[in-house]
């Protein structure tokens, strides 16, 4: 009687700590979106200072950016040389600054490159321009929403009364702080292409962690952290 009466309190006690694990941690609810760098390949090598071509497909709410049914303006890749492309942390990207993700959602490519000269200067030119210089950030968030003439030749940059100043100071704080950075580059589209670049001498086991965002609107309480291979490394040739 003794041994049937500790085997009940043994199948009791197991089944209500069963229970208490179901309701202690439910399981997160899939919010469907998904990122996945198809090119190039996970642990392939290219030659320093080589181009070379990137895909990316993101997939959300049952629409997807191969089919445009996204925007492509959604994605967003970032490149990053790192000294040891074998290093765990390589895979452990930092989420996307809020800049960029003001960047892709606006319409500021249609006359800005991250490094090259377009319509108007780069991002890369500004940042050089302003970097260290705290009042530049109020400054150019002023000119990103109420326009500007006269800063950059003859050139005016429309205003931009849609934005928030809260978007508007990010990207300008972004811009001072980290535009003219040579060791990360940003590119938004779904397709485009990235550069190998290193110091003047890459270290041997170093290589550049690519790293894929989604930036479109989202249902109240989805995640933007998504499913799919949202980081790629690829190493240096010889590295």
């Amino acid at each position: 009687m003794k041994l049937k009466t500790i085997g009940l309190s043994i199948a009791a006690l197991s089944a209500s700590s069963f229970a208490f694990l179901l309701h202690a941690a439910p399981p997160a609810p899939d919010s469907g979106l998904s990122v996945d760098i198809t090119s190039p390949a996970d642990g392939s090598r290219l030659p320093w200072n080589a181009q070379a071509p990137y895909a990316v497909t993101a997939s959300y709410d049952g629409k997807s950016t191969k089919y445009d049914e996204l925007p492509a303006n959604a994605v967003v890749l970032r490149t990053a040389y790192v000294a040891d492309a074998g290093a765990p942390a390589a895979r452990r990207p930092a989420p996307l600054p809020e800049g960029i993700v003001a960047i892709s959602q606006s319409n500021c490519m249609g006359c800005h490159d991250f490094s090259a000269h377009s319509a108007g200067p780069s991002f890369a030119a500004i940042g050089k321009r302003y970097a260290g210089k705290a009042p530049a950030v109020a400054m150019l968030a002023d000119h990103i929403r109420g326009g500007s003439s006269g800063a950059w030749g003859g050139a005016s940059m429309p205003p931009h009364p849609d934005m928030s100043t809260a978007q508007a100071t990010a990207i300008a704080q972004w811009i001072v702080a980290h535009g003219n950075d040579a060791a990360v580059r940003y590119s938004i589209g779904k397709t485009g292409s990235f550069r190998m670049t290193a110091p003047d001498t890459p270290d041997p086991q170093a290589g550049m962690v690519l790293s894929a965002f989604y930036t479109g609107p989202l249902k109240p309480g989805d995640s933007r952290r998504p499913k799919g291979r949202t980081v790629v490394v690829v190493r240096g040739a010889g590295s």
